[in-house]
């Protein structure tokens, strides 16, 4: 039977209610629509879960020719049999832990936070959880740390304490609120926390909170979901979203038609789970072409103040006018360009990679690097509303210059699809970040340069991999779009940086397909270097026409200086290094001879360069 801890409950306590056969309340135990039989929450009447055309993921879903690494549910369809979702329930949280969750909120103060690294957290005298996530300068002032332990084994009755240690060495530290989830379930949280942790006169080595196990507060963070909406991908009867909470908590996704009087529809139920740092994909399916949409979540009976925004596509194939923003590199702790982006509501945002620097294989650095980039406030409002695809680079795969040799590769790319939300993750055949997404009658090819990059630039090297090369032919071959984009972390055209033109046999092996096989249409968008820069590469010598590429870097980082070291047949159109930049794209396959004209836009709002391309130019 699952434990729910619900208030200033010893662990002796609860074991003799659980005992005596006192359990929680039905609807904490078991959601509406089912009932509890034995310790078993069972649906009434019929209906297949998932019904009313949604289904709920886990770190990623399966689309259209690609799958997430770890499974999951595909974005639209649903169970048979209607009726809507089916509430599973509070999963059964054991008698012996097996992952403990510890989250820490470091106080404000300006000598509040520390640089040490030798501080752990107890549950008995002997069971001692070191505090330190290994690639990360964590106990900052004013910030949430997440801390996560598996394997433990520790029998719940056993627990006789909730302590914090300092070592020797220890620097003052000011804990002002500490959360702990035994396998998701929320069993300690107190905000109430005035101690200073330290070697000096008047700092505790040694803090053990005389209430032991106890909920002072719901949770150390301001909302019971942390951390998003994120509104991934959409189609034009779909919608992937990601969202976190503190802990496994029931969380109630519905939606409401604002086109439709009514009152919002349960779509789904979810109860996130410690292995994915609480981390949750959502699929909403059942959505009707260019209609809007807003989401709510309801997470543990308390409605959650933030909420989603989203637009989904115009039908598939048919003529489009879209507005997306593009950009690469946000390190920054301040990202206030997002803002500017947000506030020219584009359809789309797409991020070509080094949306963080994590530089790392570590799995719990990477999810605070998430946590990190969704906890900028303009960043997580633009993302919060504006349908977002992402792809990587080398700071958010595994590190400066990496490739696919690089180890914890398969980390970085676990992580990344239980933050994002694109609609796949590579092929079955073939793991990567790369999938295709088509909207009305353009399509984005999101590539990865990284997962399968040869370890040096060389005459022969490969970029993509050959399976992930033969995706993309086969994809461009079975394209109709009007506009066909490929989003590449690594710029394409050489500027003295790591490109393409490194890998001189593979980029010709991409670019003679398109001509050979009179691809139409094609146009390259790239990012990394610090710096935004409008081109054309030229191929009409080699029989094909001349491919535009717009290199939209950095959003919120320093800038590299502008070169003219680009290869001959490359043509640098513009170039800028003085500032943030994203780029606006503007298309319009409605007209006889259709337009894609972009503008790169500083941090101000001010239009720095532009290019209008034809249609009629790409083919």
């Amino acid at each position: 039977m699952p434990h729910r801890w619900t208030g200033s409950l010893g662990k002796t306590a609860l074991t003799a209610l659980l005992a005596a056969g006192v359990s929680c309340s039905d609807d904490t135990a078991c959601g509406p629509g089912t009932t509890l039989e034995g310790d078993t929450c069972v649906a009434e009447g019929a209906g297949g879960a998932g019904g009313a055309g949604s289904s709920v993921g886990g770190a990623g879903g399966l689309a259209a020719g690609g799958q997430s690494p770890s499974g999951g549910a595909p974005a639209g369809g649903g169970g048979e049999g209607g009726g809507g979702p089916i509430d599973p329930g509070y999963p059964d949280f054991p008698d012996v832990v097996g992952h403990l969750t510890v989250a820490i909120r470091t106080g404000a103060g300006t000598f509040d936070g520390t640089d040490a690294n030798s501080l752990s957290f107890c549950l008995t005298a002997d069971d001692c959880f070191a505090l330190n996530v290994a690639d990360v300068n964590d106990f900052r002032q004013g910030e949430m740390d997440v801390y996560h332990f598996t394997g433990v084994g520790l029998p719940r009755e056993e627990i006789d304490r909730v302590e914090l240690r300092s070592a020797n060495g220890t620097d003052a530290w000011r804990p002002v609120c500490l959360s702990v989830q035994l396998d998701g379930e929320p069993v300690y949280c107190e905000d109430g926390l005035d101690v200073l942790m330290g070697q000096e006169a008047g700092e505790l080595q040694s803090f053990i909170d005389p209430e032991g196990l106890h909920l002072a507060c719901s949770s150390c963070y301001p909302d019971l979901l942390s951390h998003g909406p994120l509104v991934g991908a959409v189609t034009d009867e779909a919608a992937r979203l990601s969202i976190r909470t503190d802990a496994t908590r029931r969380v109630v996704v519905s939606v409401l038609d604002e086109s439709q009087p009514g009152e919002a529809e349960v779509a789904a139920y979810v109860y996130p789970s410690p292995e994915t740092d609480y981390a949750t994909t959502i699929d909403l399916g059942g959505l009707a072409p260019e209609r809007s949409y807003r989401v709510l979540f309801e997470v543990d009976g308390e409605l959650s103040a933030r909420e989603a925004e989203l637009k989904t596509a115009p039908s598939a194939g048919s003529a489009t006018q879209l507005t997306f923003g593009f950009g690469t590199c946000s390190r920054n702790d301040d990202q206030p360009i997002f803002g500017e982006i947000g506030a020219l509501e584009p359809d789309l945002f797409v991020f070509g990679g080094d949306n963080h620097y994590g530089n790392t294989a570590d799995l719990e650095s990477l999810w605070w690097n998430y946590r990190w980039a969704l906890d900028r406030p303009e960043r997580g409002a633009l993302l919060s509303k504006t349908p977002t695809l992402a792809t990587w680079d080398d700071h958010d795969f595994v590190g400066n210059n990496t490739n696919g040799t690089s180890p914890g590769k398969d980390t970085a790319l676990l992580a990344f699809s239980q933050y994002w939300g694109n609609l796949s993750y590579g092929t079955a055949s073939t793991p990567g970040v790369f999938s295709r997404v088509s909207y009305g009658d353009v399509d984005f090819f999101l590539l990865d340069s990284r997962y399968h990059r040869s370890p040096d630039g060389t005459a022969n090297g490969s970029i993509l991999g050959p399976g992930q090369t033969d995706w993309l032919k086969a994809e461009l071959l079975a394209s109709t779009a009007t506009f066909k984009l490929l989003v590449s972390g690594t710029i394409w055209s050489n500027t003295g940086d790591e490109s393409w033109l490194d890998f001189p046999a593979a980029r010709a092996d991409v670019f003679d397909f398109i001509r050979d096989n009179d691809v139409g249409g094609v146009v390259l968008l790239s990012g990394d270097v610090h710096r935004s820069s409008l081109r054309r590469i030229r191929r009409e010598a080699a029989g094909g026409y001349d491919l535009p590429e717009i290199i939209s870097s950095p959003l919120a980082n320093t800038n590299s200086a502008c070169s003219d070291n680009t290869e001959p047949d490359a043509q640098q159109l513009s170039c800028f290094d003085a500032g943030r930049y994203f780029a606006l794209f503007d298309l319009d396959t409605t007209l006889a001879d259709p337009e894609l004209s972009v503008r790169l836009i500083d941090e101000g709002g001010q239009e720095v360069g532009s290019l209008l391309v034809h249609r009629s130019e790409l083919e």
